[in-house]
């Protein structure tokens, strides 16, 4: 039988992903005493001055190759856009900035044609990012670029697909080979906006700049509705950027008179800390289900805090995903109404015990003043459906589950052989309220291959 194919994110795009907190951590070596700026005009700390810097650039790239989009028009669509952005100059007032070696913090508004109108269509993304300078000179920054926003897209499945064939189909058979008849990456307009890059700015005059980045975009829902295979972007951009002269304040004119941090264990006041975390949300599985289901999770870890701008910890982690108490089709019954098309997990049989998955993850996290980002990495330690996949091989097995071992071997890049395997990962962000209470959002990937997306309550002790 031909297996419906979701969730699916290329190599390519896990590697950017994996590359930019690689990126970041290169600014730990980076000094955060601020170079460019010098003792003058001091104001009273409740002033509310400010400086802002105007950037737009234009935009040219790809959409990456994948079996959703490889047939369409183009093999590899081409990608036009552009960037408008207001961003807001660091004047010294935030401690976290100047940790981050006097980082910007801008918001944006792109705008990107996919190339290829009928299918693809037109992708708008507001977003927030950092400007995160690695070398800072006179005429010349060079840094990284993440940012974080919402994308919404006017091609999606349900308005791509032939009416007949709505809830049906994605592709037809002609001559043997599947061919499109609809959008197979995207399932809902309203989407997660992730960016990563580097960029560079070279002084043109005084106030003027050029601007150029390059880097990575992706967008996805994180499961909530499929189909979910998502886009990754890779664009570079070019413009111009303007930054007025301020006489008073404002970069490089103002410092205010508190201790700026010469080290970076500078203002770490708890290098040890105990988090749990508790988040809710709900997941679909496969477009012809239309079908969702409830997914949860805890975590209890222990942070070690050795810079003010990077933390890193162990922790025990326990979800649930309640798509695994479904049975798969061909063992459908009148007593139990969930039922998935989708021949990934040899689900013959409603279990909850199935829904449950345990394990272990070394945590690092990146700080900025009371909110922090993640990449969690773990390994499961109890995993029932490890055994009900995939689904080719359970039922050849006659439908025995298969009796595997905390580590083995499986191949997560072939799509005929996809199951989630023994490793996890979890994006995560946190902003802390108060000393102890923080709230946060998680993304849960399987080599980035999304689970589902959860928010929820913590405490801190």
């Amino acid at each position: 039988m031909t297996r419906p194919r979701i969730h699916t994110v290329s190599v390519s795009a896990a590697a950017r992903l994996f590359l930019l907190p690689a990126l970041i951590l290169m600014t730990l070596s980076v000094s955060a005493t601020p170079r460019l700026y010098r003792k003058s005009n001091p104001k009273k700390k409740t002033d509310t001055s400010y400086q802002l810097r105007y950037r737009m650039a234009g935009a040219v790239g790809f959409l990456n190759r994948d079996d959703k989009v490889r047939d369409f028009k183009f093999d590899r669509p081409v990608i036009t856009g552009g960037t408008v952005a207001l961003e807001f100059l660091p004047t010294g007032r935030w401690k976290c900035m100047q940790q981050w070696n006097n980082a910007s913090i801008g918001v944006a508004f792109s705008v990107f044609d996919l190339g290829q109108q009928q299918y693809l269509g037109q992708v708008f993304a507001p977003h927030a990012y950092l400007s995160v300078p690695l070398l800072r000179r006179e005429r010349v920054t060079f840094g990284l670029r993440p940012g974080l926003g919402l994308a919404f897209v006017n091609r999606t499945y349900a308005n791509t697909v032939p009416p007949e064939e709505l809830w049906k189909s994605i592709t037809k058979t002609v001559d043997g080979k599947k061919i499109p008849i609809a959008n197979q990456s995207i399932g809902s307009i309203t989407n997660v906006f992730m960016t990563g890059g580097l960029y560079l700015d070279v002084k043109l005059v005084e106030c003027w700049d050029f601007t150029f980045s390059g880097g990575w975009q992706h967008l996805s829902n994180g499961s909530v509705m499929t189909p979910n295979g998502g886009y990754n972007m890779f664009n570079v951009e070019a413009g111009i950027a303007y930054t007025p002269k301020y006489k008073t304040s404002g970069f490089h004119y103002y410092e205010p008179d508190t201790d700026v941090p010469s080290k970076l264990h500078d203002g770490v006041s708890k290098k040890w800390g105990i988090d749990f975390t508790f988040g809710a949300g709900t997941r679909s599985v496969y477009y012809r289900d239309r079908d969702w289901f409830a997914a949860a999770s805890f975590s209890i870890a222990a942070y070690w805090q050795p810079y003010s701008i990077f933390r890193i910890g162990l922790g025990a982690d326990m979800y649930y995903d309640g798509a695994y108490s479904a049975l798969y089709k061909d063992f459908a019954n009148e007593e139990y109404p969930h039922v998935t098309y989708y021949a990934k997990t040899y689900l013959s049989e409603s279990k909850t015990l199935n829904c449950f998955r345990a394990g272990v993850s070394i945590q690092p996290e990146f700080v900025f003043g009371n909110l922090t980002f993640g990449y969690h990495v773990g390994i499961y330690l109890y995993d029932p459906v490890k055994n009900l996949e995939p689904f080719a091989e359970v039922k050849s097995n006659d439908g025995k589950p298969l009796n595997r071992g905390i580590i083995y071997a499986y191949n997560p890049a072939k799509s005929s052989n996809y199951q989630d395997g023994w490793c996890y990962q979890k994006l995560i962000m946190r902003y802390y309220c108060s000393k102890h209470f923080f709230v946060h959002v998680g993304l849960k990937l399987h080599i980035f291959k999304a689970e589902f997306i959860d928010a929820g309550l913590g405490f801190r002790i």
